[in-house]
């Protein structure tokens, strides 16, 4: 079991920034912490439980995270740190298990509720549907009426053939609502085959009205029409990958570390991050030629089979690239293209300040990965570290239209951080107006203490030059 989140002192805050950005960074960790602001909302559970959660906001690299807590308790029922699951529009899925419930608790956090105010709501089982149905997370949701009092949740399976998904959807009415099912059949862009379309879904975005669209980083996103009972869904081909990537990654491992992909002011926008490298020279044996030998001694004539030496890369920088597309449109366009040398040298903030507060470094010879799009602005958040077992960690703004750095932040982390941070992109703060002088600052354990899966690429053919 997880060590709770909450017995880490909560991030201090910010100045108040008079013009917060609508999107930002969120720490889908939360922390088990009472506190409250405009964005306090409370629901009662079927166990007699207030559970109260509330939003901080907080302009990016920093990241906003949310506050969970349990009003009518003297001692804490968490029996792990709870989770955001996804963030999509207005609203965002937390996962809690409780001490007093067999199985996770979901409850549904509208930053815009019925009444124009923030509201929650707990969800009804979903992991007892999940596992009869094999549902796809993270589940999406989108509104179904203009005035935001009622939703609909939504997710996929897989159905009985290539190109087939089975859409489930249940409705506001919560507990008293049940779950639909309905069988999609996928239209597939000329020139690809359905089981291109077999996708696993890393994201949900939002894609305005009733469109959903589930995610697969490596190959494509599937888009349905949630509300409309007659739509079909449609598959959009990811880009193709950039050649390092295709070679040292393919699609065997988790695409996090290389892509990401986000919805804004009606495109769809991805960027791909990928490693330059340089094939390391190999240094081959002598072999003896009989014909200069006078003797030739026994021991010298067993007969060893030719070896394979296994290709090794330095990795001398990197290169970043986003593209957009239109709803409608049949390809992809590209965006803005940076390389590492385009950066250069700059200087980092390290942890605590003090006399050696800012370490000067050439961003090429960072342990780079994992970039998070924010906004329609190719403006993208890397994660950095020196060395991949450190303990430090620092968030990086990159404007790619000027290929210039903004901010960075230093964090505390776990090696494998950089390449599953603890945060994605959202648009919470957009709909939160009284919330946005609530800003706040990351603190050290804020960006980085959920220890994340460890990614095991291929480090046999990835080593940073000494």
């Amino acid at each position: 079991m997880s060590s709770l989140h909450g017995s880490a002192q909560l991030p201090p805050p910010a100045a108040r920034n008079p013009r917060p950005h609508d999107w930002g960074l969120l720490n889908s960790t939360a922390f088990i912490s009472v506190l409250r602001n405009a964005t306090t909302a409370g629901t009662l559970t079927a166990a007699g439980l207030t559970i109260q959660v509330s939003f901080v906001s907080a302009d990016p690299p920093r990241l906003s995270y949310f506050c969970v807590y349990c009003l009518n308790r003297d001692k804490s029922p968490f029996a792990e740190t709870p989770k955001v699951v996804s963030s999509v529009e207005d609203t965002a899925l937390i996962h809690v298990l409780l001490t007093t419930e067999d199985s996770p608790q979901h409850f549904l956090y509208r930053a815009r509720g019925p009444n124009g105010r923030p509201s929650l709501d707990q969800l009804p089982d979903i992991q007892v549907y999940s596992r009869t149905e094999f549902l796809f997370l993270p589940l999406g949701f989108v509104s179904r009426d203009s005035d935001r009092k009622q939703f609909v949740m939504a997710a996929l399976s897989y159905g009985t053939g290539d190109g087939q998904y089975n859409l489930h959807t249940i409705g506001s009415g919560l507990h008293s609502s049940t779950w639909s099912k309905k069988l999609l059949q996928v239209e597939i862009p000329h020139g690809l085959t359905a089981k291109s379309a077999v996708v696993e879904p890393a994201k949900v975005i939002a894609l305005g009205g009733g469109l959903l669209g589930w995610v697969d980083l490596w190959k494509g996103i599937v888009i349905c029409d949630v509300l409309n009972p007659e739509a079909k869904a449609s598959f959009v081909p990811m880009p193709k990958l950039l050649p390092n990537n295709n070679e040292l990654y393919g699609n065997q491992y988790s695409a996090r570390p290389l892509r990401d992909l986000t919805f804004s002011n009606g495109y769809i926008r991805c960027v791909e991050f990928e490693e330059v490298v340089k094939l390391r020279p190999t240094i081959v044996p002598v072999v003896a030629d009989p014909w200069d030998r006078d003797e030739l001694h026994d021991s010298e004539l067993s007969i060893c089979p030719p070896q394979e030496e296994e290709e090794v890369y330095d990795v001398v920088g990197w290169r970043l690239i986003t593209w957009y597309r239109g709803l409608t449109w049949n390809g992809w366009r590209k965006g803005s293209m940076v390389h590492s040398d385009d950066l250069g040298t700059f200087s980092l903030p390290q942890l605590g300040g003090g006399a050696c507060a800012h370490l000067n470094v050439s961003f090429k010879n960072l342990k780079t990965a994992s970039p998070t799009l924010c906004g329609d602005d190719d403006v993208v958040y890397l994660v950095s570290m020196l060395e991949e077992d450190d303990q430090a960690a620092w968030i990086v703004t990159v404007d790619m239209k000027r290929k210039s750095l903004g901010e960075v932040i230093p964090c505390s982390a776990h090696g494998s951080f950089i390449y599953d941070p603890t945060f994605v992109s959202c648009v919470l703060a957009k709909y939160l107006p009284d919330a946005k002088s609530d800003g706040a600052q990351v603190g050290l354990q804020n960006a980085c203490d959920a220890a994340p899966q460890n990614f095991h690429g291929p480090e046999k053919k990835r080593q940073r030059l000494s």
